[in-house]
């Protein structure tokens, strides 16, 4: 169950830091039409490590990704819309914010942004937002 709480934390944080509405957010597991002429984004949880914290049978795993959140805006709107937006977002999950869900804490180490990159009909960039969590036995 703590994959379902780490995932819930980092939607919930999400949710939070008021980025875009869920009506406009493409959900992992879910289909999505954006709305041409209307900014979105699209999160996926990354995982990248599950390993022991300690040796023993009772200790605790340390488990690492990060959430990538892809922003996309209409084309041809400039980089300013959207770096506003990469500011919200890295602003939000500033390095040592704690987060909860259901007991399983989630520890924000840094967020970072990618380059701007212009495709068909949007226009994206990624934000990297690197946490840890520990994963107790029985919880």
């Amino acid at each position: 169950m703590s994959e379902t709480k780490i995932n819930g934390a980092l939607v919930a944080a999400y949710l939070a830091s008021s980025l875009y509405p869920a009506a406009r957010t493409a959900w992992e597991g879910k289909a999505f039409t954006p709305v041409t002429g209307q900014a979105w984004a699209r999160l996926t949880d990354m995982p990248t490590g599950r390993e022991p914290a300690a040796f023993g049978g009772v200790n605790p795993v340390e488990r690492t990704g990060y959430l990538q959140i892809d922003i996309y805006h209409p084309n041809n709107t400039g980089a300013g819309p959207i770096l506003a937006d990469a500011d919200k977002a890295l602003n939000f999950y500033a390095p040592g914010l704690g987060l909860e869900y259901q007991g399983q804490r989630v520890h924000i180490r840094k967020s970072e942004r990618s380059k701007i990159t212009p495709e068909t009909v949007w226009t994206g960039l990624s934000i990297h937002v690197y946490y840890t969590a520990w994963i107790f036995p029985g919880v």
